[in-house]
C-alpha cells in the first residue's frame, strides 16, 4: 500500500511540473495574431531582419558547400522502385553537432527536386504500408520519385540516424553568430548550394525549381526556411506550425518553435506569406484534425479562444489570404486532413495536396 500511494503522489507531482512547464510555455508566447506585412516593400524587408538575426553579420550562408559528400551510398529508405542512386550531404554546424541531408536521384528526372523534411524522428525508412499507417516520409519520397522529382532528404539537428539525443531546447545555449536557431535551416541551405553549383553530367541532373516538403518539426523547417529563401517554389508544411496565440497543450512545441525573440520579428501569419509571396510561389499548411500530437482538434482550447477549431483556422487563413489578394503574387491555403488517423503524411495528401501542388507550378 505505501508503494501505491508513493506512485500515486510522484505521479501527481509529475503531472504538475507538466502543467506549471506549460503555462511557462505559454507565458512565453508572443501574441501574433496581428498581420504587419502588406507591401512588397515589407516582404524584402522584413526577409533582411529575419537574415540578420539568424546569422548576424555573417548572413545566409550562399555559398557555403557541405563538409563532406559520400556518393552511391546504400538506401537509407527501402522499396523505392524509381530510384536511380543516394548521395549523402554532411554539414558541420557546431562542435559535436552535424546536419546530415541524402540526395535521392530518380530514375527519370523532370528537372525539379523536393527537399522532403522530417521531423523528431531519426530516420526515413518508415512503414510502407498501404493503410494510413506509420510517419509517411517513405511513401512521400517514393511517390516523389516516381513523379521524377529529385528528394532531399533532411533531418533536424540532433534527431539524425547517427544522433537521436534531441534536446534541442539546450542548443540555445551554444554561443554563435546570430541565433541557434539557424542550425535548423543550414542544412538545407547548404546542401543546395550543393545542388545548385555541382551539377554535371556524371554528377547529378540539374535541378531548375527547387520545393520543399516537411512533417512536425519538419513542417516548421518549411515553413521557417521558405520564408527567408525565395528560392522554394512550392512549400507545403504537415503538421509543422500554427500562429501562437491558437497554441495550447502539445502545440506549444519545443523552443525554436516559440522563441520570443524571433517571433517578435515575424509570427506565423507573417512568415505564411512569406513562404507564399512571389510570382508563382505557393504555401500550403496542413494540420490533421485527429492529430494525437499536435495542432489538432483535440489541441485546440474552445473556451480560451472562443471559436471552434475549424473557426480559428479559418479566421487566420482569411486574414492571410487577404493581404496575399492584395499582394497580387503567390497563394497560400490551408487544409484540414480529416483522413489521417495521427501525426503523419497521409496518402490522402500526398495524392490530393502535395502531388497537385508541385505539379501546378510546372
Amino acid at each position: 500500500m505505501p508503494s501505491l500511494l508513493l506512485r500515486h503522489w510522484w505521479s501527481r507531482i509529475l503531472l504538475a511540473g507538466l502543467i506549471v512547464s506549460e503555462l511557462a510555455a505559454a507565458r512565453q508566447l508572443h501574441d501574433d495574431r496581428e498581420i504587419t506585412i502588406h507591401r512588397a516593400e515589407d516582404v524584402a524587408a522584413r526577409r533582411a531582419v529575419l537574415i540578420e538575426y539568424l546569422w548576424g553579420a555573417e548572413g545566409f550562408p550562399r555559398e557555403r558547400l557541405p563538409d563532406a559528400v559520400r556518393r552511391e551510398i546504400k538506401s537509407p529508405v527501402d522499396h523505392l522502385t524509381a530510384l536511380a542512386r543516394v548521395d549523402e550531404l554532411r554539414i558541420d554546424l557546431a562542435p559535436g553537432m552535424q546536419g546530415i541531408a541524402y540526395h535521392f536521384i530518380p530514375k527519370q528526372p523532370n528537372g525539379d527536386l523536393v527537399i522532403v523534411h522530417h521531423g523528431h524522428d531519426c530516420q526515413l525508412n518508415d512503414d510502407p504500408s498501404p493503410e494510413e499507417v506509420g510517419h509517411g516520409l517513405q511513401r512521400t519520397i517514393a511517390g516523389l520519385l516516381r513523379e521524377g522529382y529529385g528528394v532531399l532528404g533532411v533531418f533536424m539537428p540532433r534527431h539524425t540516424p547517427e544522433d537521436c539525443t534531441g534536446q534541442h531546447g539546450r542548443m540555445f545555449a551554444i554561443k554563435t553568430t546570430g541565433s541557434p536557431i539557424k542550425f535548423f535551416l543550414e542544412p538545407t541551405a547548404v546542401s543546395l548550394n550543393y545542388l545548385k553549383t555541382r551539377a554535371t553530367a556524371d554528377t547529378f541532373p540539374a535541378y531548375r525549381e527547387f520545393h520543399m516538403v516537411g512533417l512536425s518539426g519538419g513542417g516548421w523547417t518549411t515553413t521557417v526556411y521558405a520564408a527567408i529563401d525565395p528560392a522554394i517554389k512550392a512549400s507545403i508544411s504537415v503538421a509543422g506550425t500554427m500562429p501562437l496565440y491558437l497554441r495550447f497543450k502539445g502545440s506549444i512545441g519545443d523552443r525554436e518553435q516559440f522563441e520570443p525573440t524571433f517571433y517578435r520579428l515575424a509570427g506565423y501569419p507573417d512568415l505564411y506569406i512569406l513562404c507564399a509571396y512571389g510570382a508563382g510561389r505557393r504555401h500550403v499548411q496542413v494540420v490533421i484534425r485527429r492529430d494525437q500530437c499536435c495542432f489538432g482538434e483535440q489541441q485546440h482550447d474552445v473556451e480560451r479562444t472562443g471559436m471552434g477549431y475549424a473557426e480559428a483556422l479559418q479566421s487566420y487563413t482569411d486574414q492571410v489570404t487577404a493581404v496575399m489578394r492584395d499582394l497580387d503574387s503567390g497563394s497560400f491555403t490551408l487544409q484540414i486532413d480529416e483522413v489521417a488517423p495521427y501525426h503523419m503524411i497521409s496518402h490522402y495528401v500526398i495524392r490530393s495536396v502535395i502531388l497537385p501542388t508541385l505539379r501546378a507550378t510546372r
